[in-house]
């Protein structure tokens, strides 16, 4: 079947979200990949955030990154690069599962507002919706997932810089997430929460906006490639 003839035959047979450019995945496939990826990268960059933290906190006074994993390093030993790591994983792997999980049902949705009126529009994308509109749905779709997915989670990410910050004082999230209730309530497991929606709705929506549109591109170069051949 020719390549236009095959976008318009799938339309018409019913594309849950045509904005996509990436495979369909089960609910539960979105969750556990993107729980595993997140949690995985989180691991590795764990070091890399304590020292980050500390070192623009007001409670050390490092001259230098590198005087600041020194630090670390004679007075906590490996141990302290990874403070926090547990409230990382648990604020990362539900974070990236729903995110996904969401992103993926925003698009499906939003797609089902816009149909290409005309073959010649179809057949401009490999998804069965023009570019643009597949862009605004793409990025819409990852301000809401992200959105939705940094408020569930932001609990974690509270006890998360509060180990990373002072580990002598929240030991554990067994410990820290009580204490941290029983001063300042339970406010305080959502601090920063609005500051964190905003970097993420905005730095999500971008990277998987631009990485579909990557993905698309690509796909329309060897489609057009395969017919030519």
């Amino acid at each position: 079947m020719p390549p236009v003839a095959a976008v318009v035959e799938t339309f018409k047979g019913g594309v849950e979200h045509p904005s996509s450019s990436l495979p369909k995945l089960s609910n539960l496939a979105n969750l556990t990949s993107g729980a595993i990826a997140r949690v995985s990268a989180g691991f590795i960059m764990t070091p890399v955030t304590v020292i980050k933290v500390r070192y623009e906190s007001n409670l050390y006074s490092y001259k230098s990154i590198m005087s600041a994993a020194s630090s670390i390093s004679s007075t906590e030993g490996i141990r302290g690069f990874f403070s926090g790591f547990g409230a990382t994983a648990l604020r990362d792997a539900p974070y990236a599962g729903l995110y996904v999980l969401f992103y993926e049902q925003s698009k499906s949705r939003l797609s089902k507002l816009q149909k290409p009126s005309s073959v010649q529009e179809i057949s401009t994308s490999n998804s069965g919706m023009s570019g643009g509109v597949a862009a605004v749905v793409n990025f819409g779709s990852g301000v809401v997932a992200a959105c939705l997915a940094a408020a569930i989670t932001n609990p974690f990410d509270a006890m998360k810089t509060r180990m990373q910050l002072l580990p002598e004082r929240y030991r554990t999230m067994v410990k820290a997430g009580p204490r941290m209730v029983r001063e300042g309530g339970l406010a305080s497991l959502f601090d920063g929460l609005g500051l964190r929606i905003g970097r993420k709705a905005i730095s999500s929506a971008l990277t998987w906006t631009l990485y579909e549109e990557l993905v698309r591109r690509a796909g329309i170069r060897w489609q057009n490639k395969d017919s030519e051949s």
